[in-house]
């Protein structure tokens, strides 16, 4: 079963959006079950704005991931928990089920898991994250995406992101490859502030590149203004160009404006809704969830997105967690 993927976002960013389903629902709820799939942050506060508007609502959260609920801060690149540890939920009255979500079945209202276990539902509240889109380009196989990890809300990939970086010769190349598709710009400007500033503490000698695909130069503008600010930072280029081929192995990547050479590259995919926002039936042409101005689903009256899978969420990093050495 393919994992959920989920970016680093905090609770303060995507409860806010979640709310707004939250309360759209409340006046109906009664003693229905809401099954809220997704432990984390949107999923998390959501579930706990239910039982605590309406306290006689029989809410169960359901997610793979038991450290997703543990509150824990966050590594170098990584993604926090949910802030809401399971003892907030359990004195709320959230009921916490351990297990994955597989399939909806919504003409019979009933969720299907992982474990093999079929749940009814009055209605259903999910946080399906986002995950990377295959873009089809030369030599970007499993193995040069191990090599060259986006570090964008797995864990794993950002111990071997900062790994890297620690082990970056002094006179080191570091290359930031952003998409056509940037869906979360203020998270991508962050990223290349959060690596311009890693390099000036520990490799100030190093070089920064940051190959921009994108259509607009509105993100080179804020980079450059933002270290500017700070007497410019390290030797940084940001580029538009687009990637055509990659060599993970050789460190080259080659693009319509050139082929240049890196000892550290932080490889950022497209991203689309989780897989299971697709299984469901929940997303459009675009990849996203269309929801309605409470986040019900467009596709689906009876479902209600919660956090950055929506079709037009707004993506901020408005109280996102710092990278490493702290906020920037």
């Amino acid at each position: 079963m393919q994992p959920f993927t989920r970016r680093r976002f905090t609770t303060s960013l995507l409860a806010g959006a979640g709310a707004l389903g939250v309360a759209g629902l409340l006046p109906s709820l009664g003693r229905a079950r809401t099954l809220v799939i997704g432990g984390g942050p949107a999923g998390a506060m959501a579930a706990l704005r239910l039982r605590h508007r309406d306290p006689a609502a029989e809410v169960l959260l359901i997610e793979r991931d038991p450290t997703r609920l543990g509150g824990s801060a966050p590594g170098a690149f990584g993604q926090p928990g949910a802030g809401v540890t399971l003892h907030e939920l359990d004195a709320a009255g959230v009921g916490v089920l351990l297990d994955e979500a597989a399939a909806i079945d919504w003409r019979s209202a009933r969720l299907e898991l992982f474990s093999g276990r079929r749940m009814a539902f009055d209605r259903v509240m999910l946080a399906p994250g986002t995950a990377a889109v295959d873009e089809g380009l030369p030599g970007l196989d499993a193995t040069a995406r191990h090599r060259w990890p986006a570090a964008w809300g797995s864990a794993r990939e950002a111990q071997r992101l900062a790994a890297q970086l620690g082990a970056l010769s002094e006179r080191g190349h570091v290359v930031l490859r952003l998409p056509r598709e940037i869906s979360h710009p203020e998270v991508a400007l962050d990223r290349a502030l959060v690596l311009a500033a890693w390099l000036r503490r520990a490799r100030p000698d190093a070089r920064l590149t940051v190959l921009d695909g994108s259509d607009t130069g509105a993100l080179a503008e804020r980079f450059h203004a933002a270290t500017a600010r700070r007497g410019g930072w390290i030797e940084a280029t940001w580029q538009r160009a687009q990637v055509t081929g990659v060599d993970a192995e050789s460190g080259r990547i080659d693009t319509d404006a050139g082929r240049l050479r890196a000892d550290v590259v932080n490889f950022v995919t497209p991203r689309s809704a989780g897989p299971l926002a697709r299984i469901a039936g929940l997303t459009d042409g675009s990849g996203w969830c269309p929801c309605d101005a409470a986040g019900r689903s467009l596709q689906r009256a009876d479902a209600v997105i919660l956090g950055d899978a929506r079709k037009g969420a707004r993506r901020t990093l408005e109280g996102a967690t710092p990278g490493p050495g702290g906020s920037v």
